[in-house]
């Protein structure tokens, strides 16, 4: 069972902890002039995009996942034999260097990679889609806290909330 929920926690990781990267891409791609609204919108597109992104996460954690290991146990054998020559009882040594070098080449080469993946195939998916009103009026009616979040980014902004998924329309329309 624990195996089980360690899987699916690194599924969760690659599927809904690299929104944050996603929507950011968002709007840099649009080239947004009102971040709230068209963060807002690119929520929205995820969602309505979900099961096919999340299909793709699922691989892109295969793929992640599955080199790691592999550099971990191509590993071994060196971190042990730099161990050996290490005076004194390092026996676990080898182990711990060999996870060490793993996690770093995982943070270092496939995370990235991940992400790469995961953007193109979110702007693949969402391209030339419009973020649909119900889920926007759903979005922004979930909390009063998130209501209140995007009255306050409309008044920094100088628009009002309502105004703000017409000025994230523009924005997109014009960067296309």
């Amino acid at each position: 069972m624990a195996g089980l929920m360690r899987i699916l926690r690194a599924f969760l990781r690659v599927a809904v902890g690299l929104i944050d990267e996603v929507i950011l891409a968002y709007l840099i791609r649009t080239r947004s002039e009102n971040p709230w609204s068209d963060a807002r919108d690119a929520l929205v597109l995820y969602g309505q995009n979900a099961r096919p992104l999340l299909v793709n996460a699922a691989v892109i954690t295969l793929v992640t996942y599955a080199p790691a290991f592999v550099v971990f146990l191509v590993m071994l054998a060196p971190a042990a034999a730099v161990v050996y020559f290490i005076p004194g009882a390092w026996s676990a040594g080898g182990f711990v260097f060999a996870i060490l070098f793993a996690w770093a080449v995982k943070a270092a080469v496939l995370e990235p990679f991940a992400l790469a993946c995961l953007l193109q195939a979110y702007f693949r998916l969402t391209d030339g889609q419009a973020p649909n009103p119900d889920w926007v009026a759903r979005l922004d009616g979930a909390s009063a806290k998130f209501k209140k979040l995007g009255q306050r980014a409309g008044e920094w902004i100088g628009v009002s909330a309502g105004a703000t998924s017409d000025a994230g329309a523009g924005a997109a329309e014009t960067a296309g």
